[in-house]
């Protein structure tokens, strides 16, 4: 057998429908699917037997309830009787092409681990270990350690030879240390970008989303970097993993809505935890190495000014980024178009610099040093997102102008070069990385311009620009169909209802 797909399920009901759906219209000839089951109660256990019975290459496992998902996900690993498994949580759903096609860059390669393109339903998903596919891909130079969920495909034998196994029980980040581990132990890992293999989705009453201890959070942080101490001697590049998890576990959950609207008392909990492992684990050094935002959080922490830092992270709510369509126009079939991005706080005001250097939104007692831009890298992308399932696609851009806070590029879409761009309607979605603050809006703006071959842009009634993708078929009709668009124009209301549709 190719693959077995293991799936974690407790408690799932009526948000498992996408998942099953999704595992079951799998392209790939020979794969099986095991759910897991952790003790559900809800009736989701009677429906998981229903589909094994009238699915033969489904499979259940009830087990008592453990609290976690690294329990369940062992017993699929040593339940599997596929050469690889791939792990999906209940909630989330696959491509269809997904297994096949992650199947064959393995077996192609001889790859350990397969990471396929992760497309984010209210999460985010990290953008630059998935701008191209890669046979053999570096944890540190394609930045592999972005995104450490689980949903990958692993060699079984390679996790059987190492060992390789969750962390059970009500656990955190325990997929940190299973990944991290496997980064570590693989002799070649692979990156297909270039098809949405996995729709992860946010569900509010997940594990993911409750609130942890943050003894115990911190606690397990330590232990993930211990992984990273086992493997990479003191230096650059253990500071560069380092950094991760500085920035993504410590200083940016400090400024996360849901920990900003936390019980005082909670807040106040975790920020004594996270500074306590700061303190620990954490040399100076490493504070040089994150971009200038999270600097100035670090500094607040290591001097141990609370009001301070909550002063400004309350401040930095709601940042965003303003679009611009400043141009578009056609070179023969491609679509060509220029744009601005800009910083600007929750009430739309421009970032502030003066002599190279950020003016915070609030008084901070920190040296004039901490706040240089001068030197922060900078990135401006735009996407092209299909309006059916959320995946997109990485457009060309030329850097036009390049400011700390705002930028402008050109940027080319050409049907003949892209092959995912499939048939549909696709919006604009520029993003902007500057100095630890990423952002992303949709393109909003821009005059009317006529179709050509096929593509077909327009301005939704909100002045979002978009795209509609013609199939082959679809431009000989829409040539061969005056009739029908003049018997539109006088029927009240048919053209305003077609428009609705499309925006």
């Amino acid at each position: 057998m190719k693959v077995s797909v293991v799936v974690p399920v407790f408690n799932t009901g009526e948000h498992l429908t996408k998942c099953v759906e999704s595992v079951l219209g799998q392209t790939l000839d020979d794969y099986e699917v095991i759910f897991a089951d952790d003790g559900s109660d809800d009736g989701t256990e009677k429906l998981l037997d229903a589909l094994a019975a009238e699915h033969d290459r489904v499979r259940v496992v009830h087990l008592p309830p453990s609290g976690g998902p690294g329990g369940p996900r062992n017993t699929g690993i040593d339940e599997a009787h596929g050469d690889y498994v791939y792990f999906l949580d209940d909630d989330d759903w696959l491509g269809p092409e997904a297994l096949e096609r992650m199947h064959a860059m393995a077996v192609r390669n001889d790859a350990d681990i397969v990471i396929g393109k992760m497309v984010g339903h209210g999460r985010a998903v990290p953008r630059a270990m998935f701008r191209k596919s890669r046979d053999r891909a570096d944890v540190l130079k394609d930045a592999l350690y972005g995104i450490l969920t689980p949903h990958k495909l692993f060699r079984r034998s390679f996790l059987d030879e190492h060992r390789i196994r969750f962390p059970e029980g009500p656990v955190r980040l325990e997929d940190h240390r299973f990944v991290l581990t496997a980064y570590f132990r693989a002799r070649t890992i692979s990156v297909l970008a270039d098809y949405p293999c996995c729709h992860w989705v946010r569900r509010p009453d997940s594990y993911s989303r409750s609130r942890p201890d943050p003894a115990h959070y911190y606690g397990a942080l330590r232990e993930v970097l211990d992984i990273v101490d086992e493997h990479v001697e003191p230096g650059p590049d253990r500071e560069r993993y380092y950094v991760h998890w500085y920035r993504g576990k410590i200083l940016k959950r400090l400024g996360e809505k849901s920990f900003l609207e936390a019980p005082p008392e909670y807040r106040r909990a975790v920020y004594d935890e996270a500074r306590r492992v700061v303190v620990e684990r954490f040399g100076e050094s490493v504070d040089r190495r994150l971009p200038f935002r999270m600097r100035v959080r670090a500094a607040l922490l290591r001097a141990d000014a609370y009001d301070d830092l909550f002063r400004l992270v309350e401040a930095e709510r709601d940042v965003a980024i303003e679009t611009a369509l400043d141009g578009m126009r056609w070179d023969d079939a491609r679509l060509v178009l220029r744009f601005t991005a800009r910083l600007v706080d929750a009430d739309g005001t421009p970032f502030v610099v003066r002599d190279g250097r950020w003016e915070p939104p609030v008084p901070l007692p920190i040296s004039g040093g901490l706040l240089d831009a001068t030197g922060e890298r900078r990135r401006l992308d735009l996407y092209i997102r299909r309006r059916e399932d959320a995946a997109d696609h990485l457009l060309p851009v030329t850097v036009i102008s390049s400011e700390v806070f705002a930028m402008s590029g050109e940027a080319v879409l050409d049907p003949a070069a892209d092959p995912a761009l499939t048939p549909g309607v696709w919006d604009f979605v520029a993003r902007m990385d500057t100095g630890g603050w990423i952002c992303e809006r949709r393109l909003e703006g821009g005059e009317r311009i006529t179709r050509r071959g096929r593509l077909m842009p327009y301005r939704t009634e909100n002045g979002r620009l978009s795209v509609r993708v013609l199939a082959s078929e679809d431009e000989r009709a829409w040539a061969e169909g005056p009739l029908l668009r003049r018997a539109l124009k006088k029927i009240p209301g048919a053209r305003r209802a077609v428009r609705r549709l499309r925006a």
